[in-house]
């Protein structure tokens, strides 16, 4: 008789909102610090998964490179393969969990990355939060590489 897995409690979805002035300190540490021609590498051995339906579109070419820079691997995952049908959601969110120190959600609905979020037992980030944590809050357009690896650092913390 096979044994049901017990559930995992669950993580929710990372947000910055209530961490921006955080953030954007941060934030400048890591520009100065690379800028200086002295980038951390504080992520190295991480491994984010990264859920859009197209690599190419700016917010993910960003912010796969923010987090390559703090010395993370980032592997990129089809939405259409990775969380294909309700029933398995849990499953592939547990897996995720195991494969992954983080999964980043570009453009998927925000339920499915509540649910996602709930069953993956790690944080879970939306890519476009993690670029521009939040508006008027300091983060101007050429810093967001920087806003996302400071978002990212503090999701796995």
């Amino acid at each position: 008789m096979p044994q049901s897995v017990p559930p995992l409690s669950p993580m929710p979805i990372f947000s910055t909102a209530g961490s921006s002035p955080a953030l954007v300190a941060e934030a400048g540490a890591l520009q100065r610090a690379a800028q200086g021609g002295e980038p951390r590498q504080p992520l190295r051995g991480v491994h984010v998964g990264l859920v859009c339906g197209d690599d190419t579109v700016d917010a993910a070419v960003q912010f796969k490179a923010a987090a390559v820079a703090l010395g993370a691997q980032v592997t990129l995952l089809d939405p259409a393969r990775t969380l294909e049908g309700d029933a398995a959601l849990e499953e592939v969110a547990r897996l995720l969990g195991r494969l992954y120190d983080a999964v980043a959600c570009l453009d998927l609905p925000e339920d499915l990355a509540r649910r996602l979020a709930q069953c993956a037992a790690v944080p879970v980030l939306e890519v476009r939060t993690a670029l521009a944590p939040a508006a008027g809050g300091g983060i101007a357009a050429d810093q967001r590489p920087w806003a996302a690896q400071a978002a990212l650092m503090a999701a796995l913390r």
